[in-house]
């Protein structure tokens, strides 16, 4: 502001006086003389002043002047003279000067601010005061009361508030100013006075946020949003920090208005539920929702209700919305606020109900709404009310009910003359008329929609336009479809309605696409290129906002697909073709929720991507796309690529599709459904809409039905047309056009077929060619989605042989001993070098004084023939060969298999002839005498090649197995789809009986009934090589159904979530498996119903690993089923492919006849990869893991070893390793918690009492019980034992043991477990928390970190907005375990906007998981817990196990690295000179060591000094009683005592309480046990011990 004044006056100011014309003709003067000669005229103005005679004091003033023109003191008192005599324009002038003159003084500006008062010019004067306040502080006082005096004359101050004025501080009277002229519309001066204000230090924060409140509101009320938003977080900011209610409350409903206003609905939706949050505080202190503060207002509430489910509904979030709604329309009732506004409400929360499909209460409150609106005699409610409740009666198919509405509707829109309504009661009527299918009547709705439309309403005019055009495209008059499309287009072109304008597009797209014209066939083009990324961005941008996505998007998806590939192949373009084949028909793959790394999205892949896949497999390809009016295929050849592309139109009276479904249905056709619902158990759970579909189906049969006589007359005419089977039909439309080709191949080749729509349903298998042999007698057929899921099928497979390839690579090093083949690569990795023998030739020279053992230097050559001995000695070793049961000499030649090859070994020779050298191998493995009538170790080990002796072996078992699961046993009610269901039957008896026969196939225990259980199923599926599944099921859907877990059953019926598994779930798995068999899904009374297109159930097994599911199309009897099973198993027991055993089922089924029918033994189809198992391989390897598990029993039980010898030196866990171990332990703990809630806080104390008594061991000589809650929990007791905790029996009572603490903190453990414990306190109150967390555990430490981030940022800044597309939200929020955590901690998501619901209760419960997280973290510091450091967010860091320090060699030494984890020296201790980088190296390693010893060795005396204290503190009671009962104790009146009953004289009374004294065997027995405990102690401290010094040898062991 000061330097605007400053270039205002930059024009010279100068009066009609100046000091040159008065010294004119006189003669100079000195400077003192000048200075008192100003002085002396200057006191004359003011005495002058004093007596008012203002001209004279001018006059003086200006003489003083005329000598110091800048003389500022007596500027500034003509400036006050010329105001005082109402010169205001002179006075204005000198101001102007004193400023141009002294930019900087502060007088001046009050001057020329009381000169601008005379002028009324109140703006500048208003600046002036506020520039002067700036540069003189500590004038504020005077300076405010000016501007007070300039706020009076413009917003006119009461008197009693100037008075108030005069009493406050500069900064509280600025304030008040600010106030009343906001008050007085005076935006611009409130703003410039507050602005001033604010550079006030100050610590009066209630008079801070009330200035800021009222800058934002007057910049709100200058629109400015930006400024106004900004100002408002600060006085929120402070609000919060002083926690004052008010003015949060205020701030934040301001901000939600201006985001509303800006049309930035998400971040007025975060702002109204920090409104939520606010209340839930205040709701928490006031006890109660009745006893809140009074500016918490009843409007408040029900405002902020009404506009949160506004914002969600402007979103799309339809589930949020309808229950804002909901609790709007409670707090109306609460209130009792009735009228327009309750009725509206019924209204709004109808309409939610309605987009969400909730038919029922849609219907419940549209009634409400229309009693409402009578009851307030609102005619135009009612009005709206009858054509909603039209609207639903259409959604149920009721046609009657819903047109007398909307007549109704019609009649009394038009009776008010209300133009609006009208056009929408047309308009839904119309959509009824065409949703009938009654086309003339929805014609001639939507004329009058079109004439009810003003000329101004131009959106309902083109919707009219486009809707009429909808109903000719249905009627197939397509040029006149087109007229009107043509005119809306143009319409909603001119008026920028880009809604219609794409519908339009689309339209007319659709009808081109089968013109004959190049040109529209290019336009069509066009428009399928622009629609296509349309309508997926839109999809991707509603499955990332989690919001409502209209299903029409979905639908018109599909027909742009279908139209650009019929475009495209009328163009011959059958590379592009087949893209936009494949992208649509991976969409059936991405979209399932839970799939990793989906790319919704328009995604092409290149023909040479596809080429690519199938080149990398042996199958023959088949790719169809059913158009509607096209039949498009293409031929596909492993190295060849696409090699035909065939594209057939459909007949004209019938389109490709009908013509598919007709046949289909004649393969179907002849089946007895009457006797099928006898004969088939009903295994499906209900669809989601299916209580809609009966209603619909109800009401559809109520209903006048439609003449069929030309349907009749059509299907007679099919008939009559040809007497060719189905099969030969399809066959002729489906493979006749590439039979060529199909012909040429392999008898037994592998053909994939990859089908489009109904194809899905198409029994492949059983099409008859021309010489009627089915298609399965020539090919290996197998079906699958898409060229994304032969990708996926090819990487399975891959890994699958990865796997089996590591487990014959582990075999072979087994059967040779791994020693063999590691030894001689680590002896010839030594061998030396001409440049290493002159380097060796240099060890003459070294210092014989930095050497360990001088005495290797001039002993050398007498150890050089010694060791020449030795190794001819090796050389004669006796090795032995088989050849079948014959034992060869080993002097043959061609037998002879030395131990290291001949030229390796006179390599090796040359090398030990040097001093200290390796030993032989008969040294290193102390091999001295072998039996040589042992030929063959049971694993087939040769003799020969296990380095001329047997050596230990450990067998490695296959983990192949087969799993059989179903026949859960459900409750009378579950909870499904938010209902209860009631199933069938609770369990399945034919499901029963195909389990235990397909047990007893595959030798193994089918699990079934209650131990049936989900958990149990995605347990075992990643465990299991071939699944056979029987259970209640949805294709459509992707549900299994399961038995409810009864440990985490709650009250009630069981949840979805606890019994129901989904594809989610399965993609959560990692299969290795090879085949899966669902035998699920299918209800007699849904006759109709098939395996849904796409495969979602199966191909969400594949997309987790599976090569390949065995599935049926269609409804079979259960017994026929059976059979097909039978003869399945039968022929993989020998191993055989698989659709091999399908096809002989297959047979074996048609050769019974009562199942001849094709519709009975056709439907089996094998959707994945054909792949070969061999049940008995699979059994074998089940053999082998008993003997493992049986094995492993015996050698706990008797401690020896038998089989499997153990490492020599055991590995020890890493902490990650037991963090994961404490992760699992705590999920069952949570788990357990609501049935002990006791465990949580007994080891918490338990873990306090540890921790106090490793910091003061006086605290061990108290003794501690287990509890009574810990003996009973499994979980609990597993935790103890897993840090170091054991248990030793009370004298005789075995039942409530000692607790013997643990000596030492092993890996840290105990403080983290101790924080987790804590939390899970905190958690365990919410139940679905704590459920949720149960399932994610154990997780991985990357997921922990995210986890940790994300917490520690939402709870130390929670100004920072986070999104679900930020790279470390993004894994959690796609995970659904996490994502699930999250929800449960208070996260919801906004739009891309992550929010976390700040009330009291979700604060705790994220703090409480924060908690849980740090603790079990191996890399997070528990700092984040209480402030946020950006250092300690982001990936953990390389862990120190991975970080080895680089060092040099040690040729004396030669450490090697064992099987059996074994650490030898190959080069004996001090037989070689080493150099002096080397002996600084072995000083370094043997200080290492050392200190290692010496740490361990006071680990050793802690143990046993603890374990001494220990002891003698259980036993301190006993002994006290001894030395008592010795020397007496004091009398005392003894109390009464039950006594056992029979006592005598000569019988001596025993009470009831009396302890039974321990006989030899017990004391022994404890005695033992305690030296156990102390041994077992030590024996951990030696092992850790072994694995440290093995860790210190690690960086020294040449890799081999």
């Amino acid at each position: 502001m000061d330097r605007q004044m400053q270039s205002h006056f930059t024009a010279t100011l100068s009066h009609s006086f100046s000091m040159p014309s008065l010294a004119e003709g006189s003669e100079p003067i000195s400077e003192v003389e000048e200075i008192n000669e100003i002085k002396s005229l200057r006191e004359m103005g003011d005495q002058a002043m004093q007596l008012q005679d203002f001209t004279v004091a001018i006059k003086r003033y200006n003489e003083a002047l005329e000598i110091d023109d800048k003389n500022m003191e007596v500027l500034f008192a003509r400036t006050k003279a010329f105001l005082d005599m109402g010169d205001n324009s002179m006075a204005l002038k000198d101001a102007e000067n004193s400023i141009n003159i002294e930019p900087d003084n502060p007088e001046a500006y009050r001057l020329y601010g009381l000169t601008l008062c005379q002028v009324n010019n109140y703006r500048d004067a208003v600046s002036a005061f506020l520039t002067a306040l700036d540069l003189d502080p500590d004038n504020a006082d005077d300076l405010t009361d000016h501007i007070a005096e300039v706020a009076e004359h413009i917003c006119h101050i009461p008197k009693d508030v100037l008075e108030k004025l005069e009493e406050m501080d500069s900064y509280k009277k600025l304030s008040e100013i600010g106030v009343h002229l906001f008050q007085a519309k005076r935006y611009d001066f409130c703003i410039t006075i507050l602005e001033a204000a604010q550079k006030f230090q100050t610590n009066q924060k209630g008079i801070t946020m009330r200035i800021l409140l009222t800058l934002a509101n007057a910049h709100s009320a200058c629109k400015h949003n930006e400024q106004a938003i900004s100002i408002y977080q600060e006085c929120l900011s402070t609000a919060i920090a002083t926690h004052e209610q008010i003015y949060q409350t205020k701030s934040l409903v301001n901000i939600a208005t201006l985001y509303l206003e800006n049309r930035d609905t998400h971040q007025a939706i975060v702002f109204y539920e920090k409104l939520l949050q606010l209340e839930a505080e205040l709701e928490e202190e006031a006890g109660s929702q009745r006893e809140l503060p009074d500016f918490w207002t009843k409007e408040l509430q029900c405002g902020l209700r009404l506009n949160l489910s506004i914002a969600y509904k402007t979103i799309g979030q339809m589930h949020h919305a309808e229950h804002h709604a909901r609790k709007y329309i409670s707090l109306l009732e609460q209130f009792k606020l009735e009228g327009r506004i309750k009725s509206e409400s019924y209204h709004n929360t109808g309409m939610l109900n309605e987009i969400l499909g909730n038919y029922d209460e849609a219907m419940k409150n549209y009634n409400l709404y229309l009693q409402s609106s009578k009851r307030n005699k609102d005619r135009k409610g009612m009005a709206q009310a009858y054509g909603c409740l039209g609207s639903v009666y259409a959604a149920l198919r009721n046609w009657k009910l819903c047109i007398t509405y909307h007549e109704q509707y019609i009649s009394m829109a038009k009776r008010f003359k209300d133009t609006k309504m009208t056009v929408m009661a047309c308009e839904m009527l119309a959509d009824t008329y065409l949703m009938k299918e009654d086309y003339e009547k929805a014609i001639e709705v939507y004329d009058q929609m079109l004439n009810a439309a003003i000329r101004t309403d131009y959106r309902s005019r083109a919707t009219a336009l486009c809707k009429t055009g909808n109903v000719y495209r249905e009627m197939k008059r397509y040029q006149h479809s087109l007229f009107f499309y043509e005119q809306a287009y143009d319409l909603a072109d001119d008026m920028e309605y880009y809604d219609i304008l794409k519908i339009c597009q689309y339209n007319i797209a659709c009808i081109q696409q089968h013109s004959t014209q190049l040109k529209d066939i290019e336009q069509a083009r066009q428009y399928f290129e622009s629609l296509i990324p349309f309508y997926e961005t839109k999809i991707k941008e509603h499955h990332d906002e989690d919001t409502y996505c209209p299903p029409d998007y979905e639908k018109q998806l599909t027909e742009c697909y279908d139209g650009m590939q019929c475009v495209l192949s009328k163009l011959g373009n059958k590379n592009e073709c087949l893209q936009f084949a494949e992208a649509y028909r991976r969409r059936y793959i991405t979209k399932m929720p839970g799939y990793v790394g989906s790319q919704i999205g328009p995604h092409l892949d290149s023909v040479e991507h596809i080429t690519r896949i199938v080149n990398q497999q042996n199958a023959n390809v088949l790719y169809y796309s059913l158009l509607p009016s096209r039949l498009l295929i293409w031929v596909l050849l492993p190295g060849q690529g696409v090699v035909r592309f065939y594209s057939g139109r459909a007949e004209e009276d019938e389109g490709m599709i009908e013509q598919v479904q007709t046949l289909l249905k004649e393969i179907k056709g002849n089946a007895d459904w009457k006797n099928l619902q006898t004969t088939c158990e009903n295994r499906a759970i209900p669809l989601s809409e299916e209580k809609l579909n009966l209603k619909r189906h109800r009401n559809m049969m109520l209903a006048e039905r439609k003449s069929e006589d030309h349907k009749e007359n059509k299907n007679n005419n099919n008939e009559n047309t040809s007497n060719k089977s189905p099969c030969r039909k399809l066959f002729n439309l489906l493979i006749a056009p590439v039979e060529d080709i199909l012909m040429k191949l392999d008898k037994g080749n592998n053909l994939v077929i990859i089908p489009d729509k109904d194809l899905f349903h198409c029994p492949f298998t059983i099409l008859q060619d021309w010489s009627s042999n089915y298609l399965s007698t020539r090919h290996h057929i197998t079906i699958l989605p898409s060229i994304l899921m032969l990708e996926k099928c090819v990487n399975n497979e891959l890994n699958y042989l990865k796997s089996q390839d590591e487990l014959d690579f582990l075999r072979s090093q087994v059967r040779k001993g791994g020693l063999n083949k590691y030894l001689t690569k680590t002896i010839l990795s030594n061998t030396t070098t001409p440049a290493d023998d002159a380097e060796s030739s240099l060890s003459f020279m070294l210092d014989l004084r930095k050497v360990s053992n001088p005495r290797l230097v001039t002993t050398q050559l007498s150890l050089k023939s010694e060791l020449e001995e030795k190794l001819d000695h090796s050389k004669e070793n006796t090795q032995l060969s088989l050849e079948g049961n014959r034992m060869t000499s080993p002097q043959s030649p061609s037998q002879n298999l030395p131990l290291i090859p001949e030229k390796s070994a006179l390599k090796a020779a040359d090398f030990l002839s040097r001093v200290g050298s390796p030993t032989s191998l008969e040294a290193l493995l102390s091999l001295h005498s072998y039996s040589t009538l042992t030929t063959c170790t049971s694993t087939g080990t040769d003799i020969t090649s296990s380095s001329s002796a047997v050596t230990e072996f450990q067998q490695i078992s296959d983990r192949e197995r087969c799993l059989a699961i179903g026949n859960p046993q459900l409750p009378e009610s579950a909870i499904l789809h938010g209902s209860a269901w009631k199933a069938s039957c609770i369990s399945l008896p034919a499901a029963k009986r195909e389990l235990s026969a397909v047990g007893s196939w595959l030798d193994v225990s089918p699990i079934t009934g209650s131990q049936a259980t989900k958990e149990a199923f995605l347990k075992e599926i990643q465990n299991s090589t071939v699944i056979h599944i029987a259970t209640f099921g949805c294709w459509r859907e992707g549900y299994l159904a399961f038995t409810p877990n009864p440990i985490r059953q709650e009250s009630g019926p069981p949840q979805q979530y606890s019994y129901i598994v989904t594809t989610s779930d399965i993609l959560a798995c990692k299969l290795n498996a090879q085949l899966v068999v669902l035998n699920v899904g299918y209800n007699s009374n849904r006759t109709e119903e098939t395996i849904e297109q796409g495969y979602s159930l199966p191909s969400a097994f594949l997309a987790a690993g599976a090569q390949c599911v065995l599935a049926c199309s269609w409804l079979t009897p259960n017994i026929a089923r059976e059979k097909f099973f039978y003869r399945f198993y039968t022929e993989l027991q020998e191993g055989c492919l698989v659709t091999e055993a399908m096809y002989t089922g297959m047979r074996f089924l048609q050769s019974d006849e009562r199942y001849s029918d094709i519709q009975t033994w056709c439907p089996f189809l094998l959707i994945g990869k054909n792949v070969a198992i061999n049940l008995k391989q699979i059994r074998h390897a089940m053999l082998d893991q008993k003997l493992d598990q049986t094995e492993k029993m015996v050698e706990e039980k008797s401690g020896k070893e038998f089989l499997n010898p153990k490492t020599f030196i055991p590995s020890v866990p890493s902490r990650e390793e037991n963090l994961a171990s404490v992760q699992r332990i705590l999920g069952e703990i949570l788990q357990d918690h609501k049935y002990h809630p006791m465990v949580v806080s007994d080891l918490i104390d338990l873990l306090d009492s540890a921790l106090k008594r490793l910091h003061t061991q006086d605290n061990n000589r108290q003794i501690s019980l287990v509890t009574d809650h810990l003996l009973h929990s499994k979980p609990g007791l597993n935790l103890l034992k897993l840090l170091g905790f054991h248990f030793q029996a009370k004298a005789e009572d075995i039942m409530q043991p000692y607790v013997v603490y643990p000596h030492w903190n092993k890996d840290e453990l105990l403080i983290p477990v101790y924080d987790a414990l804590r939390s899970i306190m905190d958690i365990s109150e919410d139940k679905d928390c704590t459920q949720a967390l149960h399932d994610i555990l154990p997780a991985p430490q990357e997921q922990i970190s995210l986890f940790v981030d994300l917490l520690a940022i939402t709870k130390h800044a929670p100004e920072i907005q986070l999104k679900v597309s930020d790279l470390s939200v993004r894994p959690l929020w796609q995970n659904v375990k996490a994502r699930k955590v999250l929800m449960n901690s208070g996260f919801h998501q906004i739009g891309m906007i992550l929010n976390f619901n700040r009330t009291p209760l979700y604060r705790r419960l994220m703090t409480s998981v924060l908690q849980f997280f740090l603790a079990v973290s191996a890399h997070k510091s528990q700092v984040l817990l209480y402030r946020l450091d950006v250092n300690l967010l982001g990936k953990p860091s390389i862990s120190k196990s991975s970080q080895f320090i680089e060092a040099g060699k040690l040729p004396s030494l030669t450490p090697l690295i064992l099987p059996r984890n074994q650490l030898r020296m190959s080069t004996p201790w001090l037989s070689r000179a080493e150099r002096t980088e080397e002996m600084d190296e072995k000083i370094k390693l043997a200080r290492s060591k050392s200190d290692l010893k010496e740490k361990y060795h006071n680990f050793v005396d802690r143990a046993k000094t603890w374990h001494q204290i220990t002891v003698s503190a259980q036993t301190e009671k006993t002994e006290a009683n001894e030395e008592l009962a010795k020397y007496g104790r004091p009398k005392s009146t003894p109390n009464k005592v039950k006594v056992r009953p029979g006592a005598s004289a000569s019988l001596e009374r025993v009470p009831l309480k009396k302890e039974r004294l321990m006989v030899i065997p017990e004391v022994d027995q404890r005695r033992d046990y305690a030296h156990f405990v102390l041994q077992q102690r030590l024996s951990n401290i030696d092992v850790r011990h072994k694995n440290d010094v093995m860790k210190l040898y690690l960086p020294y062991i040449q890799s081999t």
